[in-house]
């Protein structure tokens, strides 16, 4: 069981290098500034469509569902005396749209309370949408000639084998977190590894971005 769950782990780590090469190349030969940043505003909104779709409800709802995730922690650490109201209150600006900070805020425990579902089936769309936006990051890359075929359907048989993780509080830049989309900051979704996944040496292993996962 435990080199399964290693093996699980390796596979998830070569199919995030992957895509932060991928992230890298496509980057480097696209246009910044502006653009770039309406590229990383569509990825994101289009990456909460389709969680949002596998769960079965809206992005508004799940995004709601994120910031009352991120605000309920928050208030259960100044009830219990772990961070003072002046940090809780400044803590409560940042969940203000649901994504970004919130994801960082939110736990997966508390999402999947607040969209009335379980904290596997969150983890599964969360997943799921990784994986599809990963994919459909190496068709688009092949299609504007910056990689080949070979090296499309190589990357693309990788992503399929691999085990993409689910959300995760602390998320990219610790989902919402580092880094962020291919290097272009994070799409607002977090993801952490797989439950139960163990890294390598034991323990668990550290919450990944979802941006250099799947949304360059």
């Amino acid at each position: 069981m435990r080199l399964t769950k290693v093996r699980m782990v390796f596979a998830t780590a070569a199919a995030l290098a992957l895509m932060v090469g991928v992230g890298s190349t496509i980057a480097a030969t696209g246009g910044g500034g502006l653009k770039q940043e309406a590229a990383r505003i569509s990825d994101r909104a289009s990456f909460e469509a389709a969680v949002a779709k596998n769960l079965g409800t809206t992005a508004a709802k799940l995004k709601a569902a994120v910031k009352a995730a991120a605000t309920a922690r928050i208030d259960a650490a100044l009830a219990a005396d772990e961070i003072t109201a002046s940090e809780a209150a400044t803590l409560k600006e940042a969940p203000a749209d649901g994504s970004g900070p919130a994801m960082r805020l939110a736990t997966a425990a508390g999402v999947a309370k607040q969209l009335d579902t379980t904290e596997a089936k969150l983890n599964a769309a969360f997943s799921s949408a990784a994986k599809a936006q990963a994919t459909a990051r190496v068709d688009q890359a092949l299609k504007d000639g910056k990689i080949t075929e070979s090296q499309a359907t190589d990357m693309k048989a990788k992503i399929a084998a691999a085990t993409f993780p689910g959300f995760g509080a602390g998320g990219p830049g610790g989902h919402g977190g580092p880094g962020g989309h291919g290097g272009h900051g994070g799409p607002g979704m977090g993801f952490g590894p797989p439950p139960g996944a163990e890294a390598p040496g034991g323990g668990s292993s550290s919450s990944t971005t979802p941006a250099a996962l799947a949304l360059a």
